[in-house]
Formats: C-alpha cells, sequence, structure tokens
C-alpha cells in the first residue's frame, strides 16, 4: 500500500525553513543554495538529493542497504499481515486535514493513508532509506535525539517500530537514546497532540534474557544487533517521566490467531513463523499531551 501525497508538491526549502528548525537552538533556519543555517547557532545543513541533512552525513546506519527490503514489506499484502492492517487503519483514523504529523524513523515507505491537506515530515537516521522516501512532504536526515523542529509544533508524532531500533553500544546508553527521545517528542508536539508509539513487547522470559545477555551479544555483534525490546511497563514509564506532566496514555493489544504465518525479521521476509512461537505482543502506546 503506497499513500498518495498530501499535499501538493513543494520545493524542499521552502518547506524547510516553514517546517523545520535548528536542532539544538530550535531557532527558525534559512536556506540559501544548497545550505541550511541558523542564525542564532554555528548549525549547518545541507540539502541534498532533495533531503534536508541536519545532522553530520558521515554516520552509517543499520538500515542503510535494507531499506528496499523494507518498502517490498510495506507494500506487499501478505508479508506484515500479522497486525499491520489494524494499526495502520486505527492510525489513519486520528489523522485529519492540516495537521502537521512527525513520523520518525520512517524508513524509505509509509504504510498508511493521510488524508488531503495534512504535512507529513519523514525523519530517519539513514540517509539512504529517507532519501528512497516518496510519500512524504518532507524529508529530513535527523536523530530523534535532535530533532529539527521548533517547539510545540508538531500535532501528531508517529513511531512505527522504530523506538527498539535507537539503541547505543550498551544498556545504559540505549536507554539514555530513548528517553532523550521522547523528550523532544514532548517538546515538539502542540498542547493536547497525540504520539503513536507502535512497539512489539516482550514476554516476561524474552525480557530477562535480554536484559542479562545484551551488553554481551551487543559486544558480540555491534553491526548485526540492532533492537532493543522494551517491556510494556518501561515504556510507559519512560512517556510518564519525559513527556508533558498530565498528558495521558492509552494502551491498545492487536492480536492475532496462534496459527498466523509471519516473518518475524523484517530482512528476512522469506523466513516465517506461526505467532504461536513468536515472543512478542504487538501493542500501541498512544499518549495524549496535556493542553497546557
Amino acid at each position: 500500500m503506497i499513500p498518495a501525497r498530501s499535499t501538493a508538491a513543494a520545493e524542499p526549502s521552502v518547506l524547510v525553513e516553514k517546517f523545520l528548525a535548528c536542532p539544538r537552538s530550535h531557532q527558525p533556519v534559512l536556506v540559501s543554495g544548497d545550505q541550511i543555517t541558523c542564525g542564532g547557532s554555528a548549525f549547518s545543513g545541507s540539502l541534498r538529493d532533495g533531503v534536508a541533512v541536519m545532522m553530520p552525513s558521515t554516520q552509517s546506519s543499520f538500515f542503510d542497504n535494507k531499506f528496499e527490503v523494507m518498502r517490498s514489506g510495506h507494500e506487499s499484502e501478505g508479508e506484515w499481515s500479522f497486525c499491520y492492517a489494524q494499526q495502520t487503519k486505527l492510525l489513519s483514523s486520528y489523522l485529519r486535514p492540516g495537521q502537521v504529523i512527525l513520523d520518525v524513523g520512517c524508513g524509505p515507505s509509509l504504510p498508511y493513508e493521510r488524508p488531503p491537506g495534512t504535512i507529513t515530515i519523514g525523519l530517519e537516521p539513514s540517509f539512504h532509506s529517507i532519501r528512497a522516501n516518496h510519500d512524504v512532504d518532507l524529508r529530513v536526515y535527523a536523530s530523534a535525539g535532535e530533532i529539527p523542529m521548533a517547539d510545540r509544533s508538531v500535532d501528531v508524532v508517529v513511531c512505527f517500530y522504530s523506538i527498539h531500533h535507537m539503541v547505543g553500544s550498551s544498556r545504559k546508553q540505549t536507554i539514555a537514546n530513548v528517553r532523550r527521545a521522547f523528550s523532544e517528542f514532548g517538546r515538539v508536539l502542540k498542547p493536547d497532540g497525540l504520539l503513536f508509539v507502535f512497539e512489539m513487547t516482550p514476554i516476561t522470559l524474552f525480557s530477562l534474557a535480554q536484559t542479562a545477555l545484551w551488553n554481551l551479544a551487543r559486544r558480540m555483534a555491534p553491526s548485526k544487533l540492532d533492537m532493543y525490546f522494551w517491556s510494556a511497563d518501561s515504556l510507559a514509564g519512560m512517556g510518564t517521566s519525559q513527556l508533558p506532566t498530565g498528558s495521558t496514555l492509552e494502551k491498545i493489544f492487536f492480536g492475532a490467531s496462534a496459527f498466523t504465518m509471519f516473518p518475524p525479521a523484517f530482512s528476512l521476509p522469506w523466513i516465517k513463523v506461526p505467532r504461536l512461537i513468536y515472543p512478542l505482543d504487538a501493542k500501541l502506546y498512544k499518549w495524549r499531551m496535556a493542553i497546557s
């Protein structure tokens, strides 16, 4: 499923000046040719292949060579049938014309539809993935820990299975990464704005094993292990501690038949297992920001 563009195409430079801000000072930015600058700081970004590059372009990502597999999965009717159909339908029901939507970790395509008149900004730490994404109105190469947008400028933030990829070299650093991302979500969302975090949450035994072994596994395979799955209580607690006081949380569980066959790893779509033996549950954590 490839959603139609939500608005008439606009020049990236126009959208950058209208919607983006310095990732450090959060002040407005200016575009001159291919350069993006901020008068309030020494920040310097660029426009490259239509992408707003808002962090050092020398960084590499686990997804740099996997975006075609991801896009194929989004567009396939069967590969993501485990929970995507339910989740995308629910998400689309909350989207309204006129909203500014920030999709964090959007990858090379979007699996959900947006109504006409929305502006969707895709933020992604893999340059190759975001360059391939033509479903969003503005493509941004940046980090969730330093979102290049002004305070209270976004109506909806969407994290479609991106939180568990915000890993560091250790559990401690991973926790710090996710804490910083939630703090940024709370900063850029408007009062009464919505945060949708779709995640796979581990069953208890899996969670305990992950806690005990993750640091060792990360050291042994630093380029392969790019996931850390958060327990429901941990993820809920992260939102409570970092989002504005008074924000409310709703958890929604997405079920499937125990015999539903699906690929547990998006990068290996030809390997399928029954839901019965999969140690993770699909959940939505939906926060509504406090009004004041």
